[in-house]
């Protein structure tokens, strides 16, 4: 008579791995705890804190969190959190920082005496139509101008010699006749003999999303 003996193999417990609600909310908490200790450097003046600098860092944060979380699956949320994420750092690039100030609604600025002529004008919403074209200068000037969303119109001094920077996130350039259009468009026109004169006019333009025209 034999006797049979069975060998049992001793259980081995696996550790559960990172429920995807559990390490998502590790993860906001982490970007949370980044973004407070960014607000905590600007109002004690450390840094100046801006929207620019914001978002990459909080890109960042959620891709290093994919990476890690890779290793225990996928995380759709922490995905789809990343693709907007992404959609705003590159609108913000495209955006210049002025754009959505000056208010809303429609700014009709005509100007013919050089003292009362500003650094910058912006609208934030709506149309900014700059006439200089009766503008007597005897000193050379610089002008800012950003409409966020809307129409920007320059009207230029018949004689001065310009020098024109002009950037659209999404719209039209129309440089005196020469049009251009589609996303992230920009041009530039010197006058010829800029460099020489003694009187000239730099502009430099921004709408994030519409259409700039410049015209004598």
């Amino acid at each position: 008579m034999s006797t049979t003996e069975t060998l049992e193999r001793p259980e081995t417990t696996l550790a559960p791995a990172p429920r995807p609600g559990r390490y998502g909310a590790i993860v906001t908490g982490a970007l949370l705890m980044v973004v407070g200790g960014l607000w905590l450097l600007d109002v004690t003046d450390v840094i100046d804190l801006e929207t620019a600098m914001v978002l990459p860092v909080a890109l960042g944060v959620i891709g290093l969190a994919l990476i890690i979380g890779s290793f225990n699956g996928p995380h759709v949320g922490l995905i789809v959190a990343g693709v907007f994420v992404t959609i705003a750092v590159l609108a913000v690039a495209a955006i210049p920082p002025d754009a959505f100030n000056g208010g809303i609604g429609e700014r009709n600025i005509r100007v013919t005496n050089e003292a009362n002529l500003a650094e910058q004008y912006n609208v934030g919403l709506g149309e900014l139509r700059l006439d200089l074209s009766d503008l007597s200068m005897t000193e050379s000037a610089e002008i800012a101008a950003t409409v966020g969303a809307g129409d920007l119109t320059i009207l230029l001094p018949p004689e001065v010699p310009v020098d024109i920077d002009a950037a659209v996130g999404a719209g039209e350039i129309d440089l005196f006749g020469e049009i251009d259009n589609g996303i992230s468009v920009s041009d530039t026109y010197t006058s010829d003999g800029f460099e020489s004169a003694d009187v000239t006019l730099t502009l430099e333009l921004d709408v994030a999303a519409g259409n700039i025209e410049v015209q004598r």
